[in-house]
């Protein structure tokens, strides 16, 4: 008799790891980081619903995920879009928050407007989304919110002064939060990739002093990926991290020790 194939590494059959079923809102769904969590979701058996703004909802639905409208800067936005997840599956158990914008430039150049945006998506949209989304999971009694932080919550960077501030608050955020919401049985944690290698980021990797600046401090000696971020959500979302709160899980080849 042969022997049994080897377990998947990702343990998609084991209990401890197991999120199918969950019903799962990706905010930012169509983006890069945040397209490849809903599918990894998705193909792990849970209920998955994107927001995105409404120009890339149908980016999200050719690539095969149910999307919606959401604009993390509209109170009503964020609000509707939870609705429409409990419509569609009956419940709320997780958001996962891959919302974000990212300028940046020296502090005496940087731009009101794009102060502004940065604080704006990334931090203020931050709140109203997991605030919304906490309305639903605290009468619920249980759930998690997972929103993308950076290493730049805890590293400092030239040029990076709006970002930097932005995923600082995002971090301290989740740790507020924790606390408030832990009594009524749900988590909140953020993850924080180094630099990643995606649509968004495109500009800075064109810049070849920039790009060997940036990787000389990554000890692993490679860019972030936005696949390995898939293993840090499954944890955060899944009974294994059923007693992890209030904590950015760093996912940054090193980068925050070197």
């Amino acid at each position: 008799m042969p022997p049994p194939p080897p377990a998947d590494p990702l343990f998609p059959t084991d209990p401890l790891f197991d999120v199918s079923g969950l019903s799962v809102l990706v905010a930012g769904g169509a983006g890069g980081l945040g397209a490849v969590l809903a599918r990894a979701f998705a193909e792990r058996g849970a209920r998955v619903l994107a927001a995105d703004l409404a120009r890339a909802v149908a980016a999200a639905e050719a690539a095969g995920t149910p999307a919606v409208a959401l604009d993390v800067t509209d109170e009503a936005s964020c609000a509707a879009a939870m609705d429409e997840a409990v419509r569609r599956h009956g419940r709320l158990d997780v958001l996962i928050n891959a919302s974000g914008v990212y300028r940046t430039g020296p502090a005496l150049e940087f731009a009101r407007a794009d102060w502004d945006a940065e604080i704006a998506v990334n931090l203020t949209g931050a709140f109203l989304l997991a605030r919304a989304a906490g309305r639903v999971l605290t009468e619920q009694g249980s759930g998690a919110v997972i929103t993308l932080a950076s290493v730049s919550s805890a590293v400092a960077n030239p040029a990076y002064a709006a970002y930097a501030a932005s995923k600082a608050g995002v971090a301290h955020l989740t740790r507020v939060l924790a606390q408030e919401w832990a009594p009524r049985g749900v988590r909140v944690n953020a993850i924080g990739p180094a630099m990643t290698e995606t649509a968004m980021t495109r500009g800075v990797f064109d810049d070849p002093g920039h790009r060997t600046r940036a990787l000389a401090r990554i000890p692993m000696g490679r860019f972030g990926r936005p696949e390995d971020l898939v293993g840090a959500a499954v944890f955060l979302a899944s009974p294994a991290g059923a007693f992890v709160t209030g904590q950015t899980l760093f996912v940054d080849g090193g980068r925050t020790v070197s």
